[in-house]
C-alpha cells in the first residue's frame, strides 16, 4: 500500500504534478492572478498552472485556454451580445475541470465563477475564492451560494472578513495583490524627495514624446471593451474642454491588456489634443500625471497607490443603471470612496458624465492647490487601509496548504481502492 502524501514536493516520482487551475475574467483579475501564479511557482516550481487570463497569467508561467479579452463584458446588453463566447468558455472551463485538475482558484467575475465553483464541487475539486464577489455592494445573498460551492475565502478588503466569518464561512484578509505589483515594480511611492518624483516625471514624459514640463492628464477609460466606448470619447471632449484655461495641456493613456488592439488608438486619432497610448504602465501614466480621470473600479485603488488626485467617472446603459439603483444600496461607486467610508473624491454617474463637468471638476482641483493637497493625504489613508505587501504570497500559502491537504486526502482514497464516483462523494464529504 503506498502511503499517503504528506507533502507534494516530495511525492512519488510516478504521481503527476498537481494541476491548479486559475479562473480570472478582467484585467484587474489577470494582474492578481498573475502575481498569484508566480508567488505558487515560487513554492513548488513543478506545479502545473492552466487556466482563464491574460498576458500577465501568461506571463506568469499559466497555461492560459480563454484569453480574458473574450471574457470582459458588463452590462445586461453586452452580456446577452456575448452569451455564445460566454457559454463556450464556460464548457471549456468544465472541460478542463474533468481533465485531472486538482484544485481551482477563482478570482473574481462572480456570474461566471460561482457556476464554474458548483462544478467543481460536484467533481470533487476544492475550490478556493480569491478577491471577492462584492456582496457588500449589492446581491448579498450570494453568500449562501459562496457558503455551499466555495471552500475558502481569500478576500483584499480589510471590511470583508468579517462577513464571511458572520456566517461561518473559511476566510483570511491577505491585502491587496496591488500592493504586490508596487513592490514588484520598485516604485518608491512614499520614500522619494519631491525633487526626485518630479524628475522621474520629466523623464518618462520625454521618454513618451511628451512635453516634461506641460500639464498632464492620465485617463483611465476601464478594461473592456463597452466601458472604453462609453467613457473615452466623453473624456476626450472634457480635455478639449479643459485645455481652454489649461494651454498646452496633453494626455496619456495606459491601455488595458484585455482591449482589442488599436481600438483605444482609433479613438483618440481626431483628438486636437496630444495624446500617448500606453500598453500597461497604469502606475508610470499616474504618477507622470498631475491629475487623472478614473472609471470606477480597481483602478481607484491604483490611484490611491500612485497617490494622484483624480475625478472618478461611470456610465452604464439606461437600462443596466436602472436596475442597479434599484439593487445596489452604495452611498458610493469608487472602491477608494468606499475604503475611505467619505466620498473624498468627486464621482460623477451616468447623466453626470459630460464633457462639461468633468472639465469643470478637473479645473476646481487644479485651481484649488489646498483641496488638491488634502486628496493627496485622503489617498495616502486609503493606501494604508489596503494592509501590506504580500498579499500574493500569503494566498499562495494557504491554497498551497489545501492543495497539500487534497493529495494527501486522493492518495488515501487511491489506497481504499475505491469506485470513482465514491472517491468524488467521500472527498467532497471529507474537504466539506
Amino acid at each position: 500500500m503506498k502511503s499517503g502524501i504528506a507533502n507534494i514536493q516530495g511525492r512519488d516520482p510516478d504521481v503527476k504534478a498537481p494541476r491548479v487551475m486559475i479562473v480570472a475574467g478582467e484585467a484587474s483579475g489577470d494582474l492578481h492572478g498573475g502575481a498569484l501564479a508566480r508567488a505558487l511557482l515560487e513554492k513548488n516550481p513543478s506545479l502545473q498552472l492552466i487556466g482563464f487570463g491574460g498576458d500577465a497569467m501568461r506571463q506568469a508561467g499559466v497555461d492560459v485556454f480563454f484569453d480574458i479579452e473574450q471574457l470582459a463584458v458588463v452590462g445586461l446588453s453586452e452580456v446577452l451580445f456575448h452569451l455564445k463566447t460566454l457559454i463556450q468558455a464556460y464548457r471549456t472551463a468544465c472541460r478542463l475541470l474533468k481533465e485531472k485538475v486538482d484544485l481551482l482558484v477563482l478570482i473574481d467575475y462572480p456570474d461566471f465563477n460561482l457556476r464554474l465553483a458548483k462544478s467543481a464541487k460536484q467533481l470533487g475539486i476544492p475550490v478556493v475564492y480569491y478577491v471577492s464577489p462584492q456582496i457588500w455592494a449589492w446581491r448579498s445573498g450570494r453568500i449562501k451560494t459562496i457558503a455551499e460551492r466555495v471552500d475558502q475565502m481569500l478576500v483584499i478588503l480589510p471590511f470583508e472578513k468579517e462577513l464571511y466569518a458572520s456566517e461561518n464561512i473559511p476566510c483570511e484578509f491577505v491585502g491587496h495583490p496591488l500592493l504586490d505589483e508596487v513592490l514588484q515594480k520598485g516604485i518608491p511611492f512614499s520614500a522619494e524627495t519631491p525633487s526626485a518624483e518630479a524628475s522621474q516625471k520629466k523623464d518618462y514624459l520625454s521618454e513618451k514624446g511628451l512635453d516634461p514640463l506641460a500639464l498632464t492628464v492620465g485617463l483611465l477609460p476601464g478594461s473592456r471593451k463597452r466601458e472604453v466606448l462609453s467613457h473615452l470619447p466623453v473624456m476626450l471632449e472634457g480635455m478639449a474642454l479643459l485645455a481652454k484655461n489649461f494651454p498646452g495641456l496633453q494626455v496619456l493613456i495606459p491601455v488595458a491588456s484585455s482591449l482589442p488592439q488599436g481600438l483605444i488608438e482609433e479613438l483618440v486619432r481626431s483628438s486636437p489634443l496630444p495624446v500617448r497610448c500606453v500598453r500597461g504602465e497604469v502606475y508610470e501614466v499616474m504618477r507622470a500625471s498631475q491629475i487623472v480621470v478614473v472609471v470606477s473600479g480597481t483602478a481607484t485603488l491604483q490611484g490611491a497607490l500612485a497617490g494622484t488626485p483624480m475625478v472618478i467617472i461611470y456610465k452604464l446603459s439606461w437600462i443596466t443603471y436602472q436596475i442597479a439603483r434599484l439593487l445596489i444600496p452604495l452611498k458610493w461607486a469608487g472602491l477608494a470612496n468606499i475604503v475611505a467610508a467619505k466620498p473624498f473624491i468627486p464621482e460623477l454617474i451616468q447623466s453626470n458624465v459630460t464633457p462639461e463637468n468633468i472639465a469643470g471638476e478637473l479645473g476646481r482641483l487644479l485651481k484649488d492647490k489646498i483641496e488638491h493637497e488634502k486628496m493627496r493625504q485622503g489617498l495616502k489613508a486609503v493606501a494604508k487601509r489596503l494592509g501590506t505587501a504580500g498579499a500574493s504570497k500569503r494566498a499562495a500559502s494557504v491554497i498551497y496548504q489545501i492543495l497539500e491537504k487534497s493529495m494527501t486526502f486522493k492518495a488515501g482514497l487511491q489506497d481504499l481502492d475505491l469506485p470513482s464516483e465514491d472517491r468524488v462523494s467521500e472527498k467532497g464529504r471529507r474537504l466539506a
